[in-house]
C-alpha cells in the first residue's frame, strides 16, 4: 500500500506499548481480585426475538434503544441471507423510510427522503465509496435515522446506516453452510472462531457464491475471507479487524422507459413504463463487467484509565479498487430524426481507486452531579480520503427499444474522458453528555466542530479547484417514562453538507463550481412514544419527523453557470415500527411509513415535486414461528409506494406488494432452511437511477441453505 500519513503509522506503532501496558495493569487487577466469586449474567430474551439489544450507532455507546430520542432500527444479517441477499439493498428492503435507488456500480439509498451516499459506516467508521457492499460478515445493520453529523461529521442527514461486523467471541464453534438456489445459485461460507488461550480469541469468515440472474448474460461471482482478532484483560480489549473482499459481474442497468412525447426543442417530455421484456439486456454481451475489490483494515484499542473511565483508539484503512467497461443506455430515444423505436447507448471504462483513512481518539466516563449522572464521551477524530477516477467514452451503436441486439458491440474506441484526483482531509472534536436526571427523564446533548478540506484536481485540463470548510453541529434530545414501559421523547439535530464531501471531489472546470459556495444543512424535529406492551413482550415506537434541507443549490434562470444556496427540500412523515415474541415461539417484525417529501424552493421546473426515488408509504410485516429445535417458518409482506424515475416527475414506478417465505428443520447441529423470495411471482420495478435505467423486479425465486455446527 502506498504511504500512509504520519499520524497513522504514529497510531499503529502506539498499539503494541499500549497492549503491553493494559496486560501488565490486567494482571495486577486479577491478582487483586482473586478471591471473588465468579457471577454468571444471563439475558430473558428468547433467542429468536427480532429486537435488538443495546446498541452503539446513535451514541457511540451501548444503549437502549428506549434512551435514545430518536429512531434506532437494526436488520438481523442471518434474515437476510436466509433468503438469498448477500448485498446491503437487500437487507434493507422494506426498512421504513429507506427508498433503494442503487446503481448497478454501487449502492445508494434515499433515507427519510434524502440520499445516503456519503452516511455509510462499518463499524461506526466512514465508507462511503462507490461499491456494492457484502453481508459475508456483517452480523446486522443498524439504522440511525435523522441527522448524526455530532458523531460522525459531515452528510446528507437523512441518517447513517451502519454495518456490525462479526467479531471474535470465547466461545468455541463453528459453522459451515452450503447453498443452492434458482438458476444455478450456489456458494459455500465458513463461520469458525477459537479462543487462544485465556485472553485472545479468532474468528474468521470466508466464503464464495456464484450468482446467476433472472435477466439475460447477467451474473456474478462473490468471494470474501475476514479474519479478526481479539485481546481481552478485564476492563481493556483491542480488536484486529480484516475484511476482503471481491465481486465480479456483468453489469445491468435495467431498461429504458418508453418516450411518449417530445417537446419543441427535442427533449423528452412524456415518458411510459419500459416496454421490453423484464429478461432484457441492453449492454454489451461478452465485454461488460464490473469487479470491485476492496480491504478494509480495523483496530479498536480500550484502554482503562479509572474505575469509570477508559480511553478508546480507533483506526480504519479502506481500499478499493473498481474496474468496468459498461454499455447502457444513455437515452431513450435517438436524437437523429427522432426515433422513438431505437435508444442511444453510450460505453465507459472506468479505473477507480480510493482510500479512507481514520483515526479516533475517545475518552468515555462516568460522572455524578447532585441527583443526575452523567455518561461522558468526548472525541477527535482526523480523516484522510484520496480518490482517483479514470474514464474513458466511447459511442455505441443505438439499437432497439424492445428487441436491442446484445452483440451489436460496435461503435467508436473510448477515449480519456475524466481523469481526475481528489483529496480530502478532516479534522473533528465533539462531546456528548447522557444524562440520568432522575424521575424517569433521561437527556442527550452533543456538539460537534468540523474542519473539511478538498483538493481536486482536473488532469486533463490541469485545473484545480480546492474548498475547505468549518461546521457546527448540535443535537439535543430528551426521553422520559410518562408511564411504566411508555418512554415519550423529543429531539433536534443538525447536519452539514460541504461541497465536494459526498461523493468526495469537485470537477474542477464544470459549470456551478465558480461560486464560493457554502455548505448545505440539515435539520430535523423527532417526538415520538416508545412502549412495551404485554410484559415487556411486545416494543412499539410511534414517531412524528420533520426534516429539512437549507441552503440547497439552485441553478440561476439567467446565468446557468451559477448556483445560489436559497433552496428548500421537505420531508414530514409518521413511522411506526413493532417487534417482539407474540406468544410463544411466536415471533412479530414490521414497521410503516407514511412520509410527505417534496422539494419547497428550487428551480421552476423542480419546486413542488417530489424528490426521485422516494415513496410516499413503504413497510413490511413478518410473522414467524422458531421453536429451539424442529420445524420452523416465517411468512410475511413487503410493500414499496409508486416512485419516481426522475427529479422532473414525468414517469411514475407503480406500487408493488411483494410476498416471501421460508420453511425449516432445526437439529442439535444442523439446519436446513427452503426460502423464497416474491412467492407470489409478481412482476414490479424496484429502483430507478433515471429515466434510461428501471430495474425490474426478481421474479419468484427458491433458496435452500444447509448448515452445520461443529
Amino acid at each position: 500500500m502506498r504511504s500512509l500519513p504520519a499520524a497513522l503509522v504514529a497510531a499503529l506503532f502506539a498499539f503494541p506499548v499500549c497492549a503491553a501496558a493494559a496486560g501488565t495493569t490486567a494482571e495486577r487487577e486479577e491478582g487483586a481480585s482473586a478471591g471473588l466469586p465468579a457471577v454468571e449474567v444471563r439475558s430473558h430474551r428468547n433467542l429468536h426475538d427480532p429486537r435488538p439489544g443495546p446498541l452503539s450507532s446513535a451514541t457511540r455507546t451501548a444503549t437502549d434503544v428506549r434512551d435514545v430520542p430518536q429512531t434506532v432500527q437494526a436488520v438481523d444479517a442471518a434474515q437476510v441471507k436466509a433468503y438469498g441477499g448477500r448485498g446491503l439493498a437487500a437487507a434493507l428492503v422494506g426498512v421504513p423510510g429507506i427508498s433503494n435507488v442503487s446503481d448497478t456500480r454501487f449502492d445508494a439509498f434515499r433515507l427519510r427522503g434524502f440520499s445516503n451516499a456519503g452516511d455509510t459506516l462499518l463499524d461506526g467508521m466512514r465508507d462511503d465509496a462507490q461499491y456494492v457492499r457484502s453481508l459475508g460478515n456483517i452480523e446486522r445493520i443498524e439504522i440511525l435515522k435523522g441527522p448524526a453529523a455530532v458523531l460522525y461529521g459531515r452528510g446528507s442527514g437523512g441518517g447513517v446506516i451502519n454495518r456490525i461486523s462479526k467479531q471474535p467471541t470465547r466461545e468455541a464453534y463453528g459453522q459451515a453452510s452450503a447453498t443452492w438456489g434458482s438458476r444455478g445459485q450456489q456458494g459455500a461460507a465458513l463461520d469458525w472462531n477459537r479462543p487462544l488461550g485465556e485472553q485472545w480469541a479468532l474468528r474468521i469468515n470466508a466464503g464464495r457464491e456464484h450468482e446467476p440472474h433472472f435477466r439475460e448474460e447477467v451474473r456474478g461471482t462473490r468471494q470474501h475471507v475476514a479474519p479478526a482478532l481479539k485481546w481481552e484483560s478485564g476492563r481493556d480489549s483491542w480488536l484486529l479487524q480484516a475484511d476482503y473482499d471481491e465481486f465480479d459481474r456483468i453489469p445491468d442497468r435495467g431498461l429504458p422507459a418508453r418516450v411518449t412525447a417530445l417537446s419543441h426543442n427535442g427533449t423528452a417530455s412524456g415518458y411510459a413504463l419500459p416496454q421490453a421484456s423484464d429478461r432484457t439486456f441492453f449492454g454489451a454481451a461478452g465485454r461488460d463487467f464490473i469487479r470491485d475489490t476492496s480491504l478494509s483494515l480495523r483496530s479498536t484499542l480500550t484502554r482503562a484509565i479509572a474505575p469509570d473511565w477508559s480511553l478508546r483508539q480507533m483506526v480504519s484503512v479502506f481500499d478499493l479498487n473498481s474496474d468496468f467497461d459498461n454499455t447502457f443506455v444513455s437515452q431513450p430515444f435517438v436524437s437523429a430524426g427522432r426515433d422513438l423505436r431505437r435508444v442511444q447507448r453510450s460505453r465507459f471504462q472506468q479505473n477507480l481507486q480510493q482510500r479512507n483513512v481514520q483515526a479516533n481518539l475517545e475518552v468515555l466516563g462516568n460522572l455524578a452531579t447532585g441527583a443526575m449522572r452523567h455518561q461522558l464521551l468526548a472525541g477527535a477524530e482526523y480523516g484522510w480520503q484520496k480518490r482517483e477516477p479514470r474514464l474513458w467514452m466511447g459511442s455505441a451503436r443505438p439499437v432497439s427499444l424492445t428487441e436491442p441486439d446484445q452483440h451489436d458491440n460496435e461503435g467508436s474506441r473510448p477515449e480519456p474522458w475524466q481523469m481526475n484526483y481528489h483529496k480530502v482531509k478532516t479534522a473533528g472534536f465533539y462531546a456528548q453528555d447522557q444524562i440520568d436526571m432522575g424521575a424517569r427523564i433521561k437527556g442527550l446533548v452533543g456538539l460537534r466542530w468540523d474542519h473539511f478540506e478538498v483538493d481536486s484536481r482536473n488532469q486533463l485540463q490541469k485545473l484545480r479547484t480546492e474548498r475547505s470548510t468549518h461546521a457546527l453541529s448540535p443535537r439535543i434530545g430528551a426521553v422520559w417514562e410518562a408511564l411504566p414501559d411508555h418512554h415519550v421523547y423529543a429531539s433536534w439535530s443538525k447536519n452539514y453538507a460541504p461541497v465536494g464531501g459526498d461523493v468526495i471531489g469537485i470537477t474542477p472546470g464544470a459549470k456551478g463550481n465558480v461560486n464560493d459556495l457554502r455548505p448545505q444543512f440539515s435539520r430535523q424535529l423527532e417526538a415520538g412514544v416508545k412502549s412495551d406492551w404485554f410484559q415487556r413482550r411486545i416494543s412499539t415506537t410511534l414517531a412524528w419527523f420533520e426534516l429539512e434541507l437549507y441552503n440547497r443549490l439552485v441553478r440561476d434562470p439567467v446565468q446557468p453557470e451559477q448556483f445560489t444556496q436559497t433552496g428548500l427540500e421537505r420531508n414530514r412523515g409518521i413511522e411506526f415500527s413493532v417487534a417482539g415474541e407474540l406468544a410463544r415461539d411466536w415471533f412479530l417484525r414490521g414497521g410503516w411509513t407514511q412520509q410527505n417529501s417534496r422539494v419547497v424552493q428550487a428551480e421552476a421546473q423542480l419546486a413542488g415535486k417530489r424528490p426521485s426515488g422516494v415513496s410516499a408509504r413503504n413497510g413490511s410485516l413478518f410473522i414467524s414461528y422458531a421453536p429451539p429445535l424442529g420445524w420452523f417458518g416465517e411468512t410475511g409482506v413487503v410493500y414499496e409506494g409508486a416512485r419516481f424515475a426522475d427529479r422532473e416527475n414525468l414517469l411514475e414506478l407503480p406500487a408493488y406488494a411483494r410476498w416471501d417465505a421460508l420453511l425449516g428443520y432445526r437439529l442439535a447441529r444442523a439446519e436446513y432452511t427452503l426460502a423464497a423470495t416474491n412467492l407470489a411471482n409478481r412482476r414490479y420495478h424496484a429502483s430507478a437511477t433515471g429515466v434510461s435505467q428501471i430495474v425490474p423486479g426478481a421474479p419468484r425465486a427458491l433458496v435452500l441453505t444447509a448448515a452445520y455446527k461443529f
